[in-house]
């Protein structure tokens, strides 16, 4: 039951939020389907890793959905939290498999 819990909390917030911004940024036009899959792929990568990191992501993730003004006012690029928040899910997948291994 926690992990289902869990599971819905990183879909509402990281997947949804990540899959609408990565369409929005690509140029695709916004579909509720895309943004689904999009979002469950997102938290089966995410939803089995340890509860800090899990933490951190969503924070990373409700801190991109802030408005333009906040993000002139303290020099921060949207677009580069994006990519840190997917540098922080793929990256322990990726090492795992090619340095992990032995």
């Amino acid at each position: 039951m926690k992990i289902l819990l869990l599971a819905l909390i990183v879909f509402m917030t990281v997947g949804v939020t990540l899959s609408a911004s990565l369409l929005e940024s690509f140029g695709v036009e916004k579909n509720y389907l895309l943004i689904c899959l999009g979002a469950i792929a997102i938290t089966g990568m995410v939803a089995f890793r340890g509860i800090a990191l899990i933490i951190i992501i969503a924070l990373l993730s409700l801190a991109i959905n802030m408005p333009d003004d906040f993000f002139r006012q303290y020099y921060i690029d949207r677009d580069a939290l994006m990519v840190l928040v997917i540098l922080m899910v793929v990256f322990p997948i990726a090492y795992r498999e090619f340095v992990g291994k032995k």
